[in-house]
């Protein structure tokens, strides 16, 4: 009988043994399975793409600010590409799956867009309910296209005159004051013309850049008429309104109001204006450091003043780069992530405060001027509040029969309705045949 007891016993205890076992091992299943779902996330690793060497330090400043706040979750590794290469070598990354994640765009964004090789950000826009007016509004509508944003804005470049004080006072002539018009900027010339001369003087009344961006392109617009319609199939540098404005140009050459062809052609009208050559400049943004530098501005006798308008406005081409997102990024919340931070008002200020961009971010744009001072930089941050995006339809096989028949016009060689007629046919034969 106490055999038979303890054999039953020692089944029962066995028994529960074997449960407590298998309870110990279910729990530490658990335990495991708990363990796997704290595991914390693998980090994104992402690229960002730019082009230039001369603001790879301070963009990388911001890039290492943002790792920093988001260690262990996201990081950029910067891919610095020669201009010269850098587009042959975007082209192939895009081709295949490695592509940068993040890269600069500028004119070329229509390109890209049309063989959807870039994401539109506008979902993640909505999303966040980010407001689209701290930037320039200029700068916003260059990256949108199609009815879709496809970057936010970096920075941005416009164009004003320069005065020299010094020959204003020199010749006893008035300098102009904001608001003025070409009418106005005619009377002016024709002062300094003549006081010019009655002294035996050298200078020039009025220079400027021959290349488009910082001269006609703005007269083109500011007369009524444009280089390239906003859908970018037609070019209308053949409309009366064009051809009037070149005219005035030409006239003002013909006159002794501004420097001859000849002249613009061998020395660049800013060059002639820091040496002292001149009275009047309409100069680019970009060369906002080459004002402050000069022997003239350090002597307090550069002053900035927006261009005089024509006979619609004096509003300003406005160029400048974006942030765009590669449609064959993997990760792209957390691009997005990235694109708001380095395109943001911290990211912007920075690059301001060190002086190589003047920031789209309208906030940030402050701390840019505060750079300048020898220039009153301001005047450039107020004409990027109504210029309007460098026209481009990312195609350049048209312009030169356009930007060539100006300077035939310059010079001279056909008469302004003769070279711009032809030129814009050449050029509409092109843009035809890209849009049939």
């Amino acid at each position: 009988m106490k055999n038979n007891l303890s054999m039953e016993m020692q089944k029962l205890v066995g028994a529960n043994t074997l449960r407590v076992i298998a309870y110990g091992v279910l729990a530490g299943a658990l335990v495991l399975t708990a363990g796997c779902g704290k595991k914390e996330e693998e980090q994104t690793n992402l690229t960002l793409a730019i082009w230039d060497e001369a603001q790879l330090s301070v963009v990388q400043e911001n890039v290492d600010a943002f790792n920093k706040e988001h260690e262990g979750k996201i990081n950029v590794s910067v891919q610095q590409i020669p201009w010269d290469s850098y587009w042959t070598k975007l082209d192939a990354s895009l081709e295949t799956n490695e592509a940068p994640d993040v890269f600069w765009m500028n004119v070329y964004l229509t390109k890209y867009a049309d063989h959807e090789l870039l994401h539109s950000l506008d979902e993640y826009i909505e999303k966040d309910k980010l407001d689209l007016s701290v930037y320039a509004s200029g700068r916003i509508k260059a990256f949108n296209y199609g009815d879709k944003q496809y970057a936010l804005p970096k920075g941005l470049d416009t164009v004003v005159c320069a005065l020299n004080k010094d020959i204003f006072q020199k010749y006893d002539v008035e300098l102009p004051k904001e608001g003025w018009t070409w009418d106005d900027m005619r009377a002016t010339a024709d002062q300094l013309k003549s006081a010019i001369h009655e002294k035996g003087g050298s200078e020039y009344p009025i220079v400027m850049e021959l290349d488009g961006q910082p001269s006609w392109i703005n007269f083109l617009y500011q007369n009524g008429g444009y280089y390239l319609s906003e859908d970018g199939k037609t070019t209308g540098a053949a409309l009366p309104e064009s051809q009037d404005a070149i005219q005035q140009v030409v006239d003002l050459m013909d006159n002794g109001h501004m420097a001859p062809y000849e002249v613009l052609s061998e020395s660049k009208g800013t060059d002639l204006f820091v040496s002292g050559q001149a009275g009047i400049v309409f100069v680019g943004s970009w060369k906002a450091s080459v004002l402050e530098d000069s022997k003239l501005a350090q002597d307090g006798n550069v002053q900035l003043i927006q261009m005089p308008a024509m006979a619609k406005n004096n509003y300003c081409t406005m160029g400048g780069l974006g942030y765009v997102m590669s449609e064959k990024c993997k990760n792209k919340e957390a691009a997005w992530e990235f694109i708001r931070y380095i395109s943001g008002e911290e990211a912007e200020t920075h690059e301001a405060e060190k002086g190589i961009d003047i920031p789209a971010y309208l906030s940030a744009q402050d701390a840019y001027v505060k750079n300048f001072k020898n220039l009153d930089a301001q005047v450039f941050m107020e004409a990027s509040k109504t210029g309007f995006p460098y026209p481009s339809n990312g195609n350049f096989d048209w312009t030169s029969f356009v930007d060539d028949s100006m300077q035939v016009a310059f010079a001279k060689k056909q008469s302004v309705k003769d070279a711009l007629e032809e030129g814009a046919k050449k050029a509409q034969e092109v843009l035809d045949e890209l849009y049939k």
